[in-house]
C-alpha cells in the first residue's frame, strides 16, 4: 500500500471569496484597502485549510511482479475484488458480509503472494480466471435481490449463494496455504544451499549439517473443483 495526500482547493476558494467580500465592502481604492482584503484572503485561506484538511489515503501500489501478464492479471484481480466490496456494502446479512470480508482478505494475500513468486502463475490461472470472477457474478446477483429474500425463491437462491459462499471461503483459504506452503519450501531449500556453502568454505565446524526435514511432494486436489456446481458435487 502506499499513501497519497489529495489536496483540496477550498481553502484557495475561501480566500478568493474573501478578497472578493473586502473589496465590495471596503472597496480597492488605496493601500489600507489591499491590506484589508489581503488580511481577509489569509484569514480565509487558514479557515479554509482548518475546515478541509488534506486527505491522506493509502492505495494500493501498481503490481511490480517483473513479468508483465502476472502484473496485469493482479490487476484486473484487484478490480474484480473493488467490486465484491461494492457488493458486499450492498448486502445487509451480517454472516455473509463477514464471509465476503474475508474472502476478499485471503485474495488479497493470494494476489500478494502471485506478486513475489509469478512463477506460480500456472497454478493460480484457473483461480484468477474462472473462481474469482465466478464468485464475483454470484455476490453481484445477491446483491441485486437483497430487497426480495425474505421469501419465495429468493430466499432460497440466497440460501445456496450463503452455501456456496462458505465452500468459496475454505477453497481460497487452502490455495493460501499451498501458497504458503510453497514460499517454506523454497526458503528451506536456499537455507540448505547456505549450509553447503559455508560448510564446503570451511567457515562452519566438521560436524555434518543435519538434513533438512523431507518434503513429501504430494499432488494435491484442485480445492476449488466443484465449487459451483449442484450441492457441492
Amino acid at each position: 500500500m502506499e499513501k497519497r495526500t489529495i489536496r483540496t482547493g477550498a481553502p484557495f476558494v475561501l480566500a478568493g471569496a474573501g478578497v472578493l467580500a473586502s473589496s465590495l465592502v471596503f472597496g480597492l481604492g488605496g493601500v489600507l484597502t489591499y491590506v484589508i482584503a489581503a488580511g481577509v484572503g489569509v484569514a480565509a485561506f487558514a479557515a479554509g485549510k482548518k475546515l478541509f484538511p488534506d486527505r491522506v489515503v493509502e492505495v494500493e501500489r501498481a503490481p511490480q511482479s517483473g513479468n508483465a501478464e502476472v502484473d496485469a492479471l493482479i490487476r484486473e484481480a484487484r478490480a474484480q475484488l473493488d467490486e465484491i466490496r461494492a457488493a458486499n456494502d450492498r448486502i445487509a446479512e451480517p454472516e455473509l458480509s463477514a464471509q465476503i470480508d474475508d474472502i476478499e482478505a485471503t485474495c488479497r494475500l493470494i494476489l500478494a503472494r502471485l506478486e513475489e513468486q509469478p512463477g506460480m502463475l500456472a497454478s493460480l490461472r484457473t483461480f484468477l480466471r474462472y473462481y474469482l470472477p465466478a464468485t464475483l457474478k454470484l455476490l453481484t446477483a445477491r446483491a441485486k435481490i437483497e430487497g426480495e429474500v425474505s421469501g419465495g425463491q429468493s430466499a432460497q437462491i440466497a440460501g445456496r449463494i450463503r452455501e456456496a459462499m462458505r465452500a468459496v471461503q475454505t477453497a481460497f483459504h487452502k490455495q493460501l496455504d499451498a501458497l504458503n506452503e510453497y514460499r517454506f519450501i523454497n526458503l528451506e531449500s536456499e537455507m540448505d544451499v547456505l549450509a553447503d556453502m559455508l560448510k564446503s568454505d570451511g567457515l562452519t565446524d566438521d560436524a555434518p549439517v543435519p538434513a533438512a526435514q523431507d518434503t513429501k511432494e504430494e499432488e494435491e486436489d484442485d480445492p476449488f473443483a466443484g465449487l459451483f456446481t449442484q450441492g457441492g458435487k
